[in-house]
């Protein structure tokens, strides 16, 4: 007689990839549909983007962090590596340089993908993520940067996503403050790391150490606790001297003044020790956060000298929502 089996076939997929059923599939898809709706109401235009290519796209445009996190494989015709598309605003960046390189400016795009990136096993971290974003090409001001914060805003308001905020940094204020010590890679990644964990005595301690003279050691110390309100703005205004904190701080000030003639500023909140980033953006830089969720839903920021690397220059702004955890958000609400 045969004897049939009561315990569950294993589905073996490879750790950080997911199945969705189909009430998953049914959200996300609503999902897709209300963030597009603001999208496309605001004169943005879907574009998909190949899902892998040769790693030189990514290999001058992106982080080292990212490369070595890129899944690559060999092109069997041509010998070339290749990669999973690990990040979309490096193509979206070429193909605005490229394609649309006619096209009259501002370009505003919008796209609806999955990312793949190598995660250790015990990071918890998927390793395929499903995005949806948006780029504005060729704007340079502070209504640009605000336009893109505040289409983040509305998304999340549409999606019934609650107690979220957006956390504004001005990564060409604090590059201003940590410049001295880029020529010492070692000691620069020693102060970033404490800076964006706030690690403030740890910091004090490294600073002492290879002893910083004292007026810049000072300004380096404020960077963790230049968090807050707007206050935070007149806190970092003595701190504010020379070619990029200036200008960064007088930007950030721009964005959060029309942020906050439209009625949005409870929403924002600001840190200056926020160095996520750092050689991929040029000027303001954000991330969203939801009460419910323990990790940012998204994120983006202004990256000016993307283009520039296809041959075609254009200030440009961006972000993307990651939307298994928008979905977290929403269900937590």
């Amino acid at each position: 007689m045969q004897i049939l089996s009561t315990t569950r076939p294993k589905t073996l997929l490879p750790k950080g990839v997911a199945t969705f059923l189909p009430e998953g599939v049914r959200l996300r898809r609503e999902i897709e549909k209300k963030i597009f709706s603001v999208f496309f109401r605001s004169g943005y235009q879907e574009v998909i983007t190949p899902l892998f290519e040769y790693l030189d796209t990514f290999s001058h445009t992106s982080g080292e962090e990212l490369l070595h996190r890129a899944i690559k494989f060999i092109d069997r015709s041509t010998g070339r590596i290749m990669v999973l598309r690990p990040d979309v605003t490096p193509q979206i960046a070429r193909m605005a340089a490229t394609l649309l390189r006619e096209r009259d400016k501002p370009v505003r795009l919008c796209y609806s993908t999955n990312l793949f990136r190598h995660e250790d096993e015990h990071a918890g971290r998927e390793r395929e993520i499903f995005q949806m974003g948006g780029e504005l090409i060729g704007p340079s001001d502070a209504a640009a940067d605000a336009e893109i914060i505040m289409l983040v805003i509305e998304m999340l308001r549409k999606l019934n996503v609650k107690s979220f905020k957006i956390v504004l940094g001005q990564i060409a204020f604090t590059k201003g403050i940590l410049k001295p010590f880029e020529s010492q890679p070692p000691l620069f990644q020693k102060i970033m790391d404490c800076v964006g964990r706030k690690e403030s005595s740890r910091l004090e301690a490294l600073l002492q150490e290879v002893r910083v003279e004292t007026a810049l050691k000072k300004k380096v110390l404020a960077l963790p606790d230049l968090y807050g309100e707007e206050e935070v703005l007149d806190r970092a205004a003595s701190l504010a001297q020379g070619p990029l904190c200036e200008p960064g701080l007088k930007r950030l000030s721009e964005v959060y003044d029309l942020l906050k003639k439209a009625g949005v500023q409870k929403y924002i909140f600001i840190d200056l020790g926020e160095v996520r980033g750092f050689d991929y953006y040029t000027g303001t830089t954000f991330e969203v956060f939801a009460d419910s969720v323990g990790v940012e839903l998204g994120g983006g920021g202004r990256y000016d000298h993307l283009l520039e690397k296809f041959g075609a220059p254009s200030p440009s702004i961006g972000f993307a929502l990651h939307i298994e955890r928008i979905q977290q958000a929403m269900e937590m609400a």
